[in-house]
């Protein structure tokens, strides 16, 4: 689904719009097939506009969190987030994940020699 403009509107409102459609033809020509949450993943945000917060969660610590993620230079795990933050780590994952779950930011694992793997966290909303 995308949106109008309409008439006059500023150039960083075309802006947006347009790195929005970019991100989707990304997101949607990297897919074979799609579940729900790839669909609400794609379509549920809009350029902008704040994602709902989960519960428990606040707008200032969503900050924080966001702040230390976009300053990091490539992935940053929970710990190192909550480290940087001055938060406890499962906050900071609790914030790292819903930024996961709203599309601002992407997770990966990386495996070492004993246990789980690691969940790494970067940053890759626009703006």
């Amino acid at each position: 689904m995308l949106h109008y403009l309409i008439k006059p509107f500023t150039y960083g409102a075309l802006y947006d719009q347009l790195q929005h459609f970019a991100g989707l033809h990304e997101k949607l020509t990297g897919m074979s097939a799609a579940a729900q949450s790839d669909v609400d993943q794609v379509f549920g945000g809009r350029p902008g506009g704040a994602s709902p917060l989960a519960k428990g969660l606040t707008a200032e610590t969503a900050e924080l969190v966001e702040g230390v993620l976009r300053a990091a230079n490539g992935y940053l795990s929970a710990a190192e987030c909550a480290t940087e933050a001055q938060l406890a780590r499962v906050s900071a994952r609790r914030y790292l994940e819903h930024f996961v779950h709203t599309g601002r930011a992407e997770v990966r694992l990386r495996y070492g020699g004993t246990g789980r793997p690691e969940r790494r966290y970067r940053w890759t909303a626009q703006a």
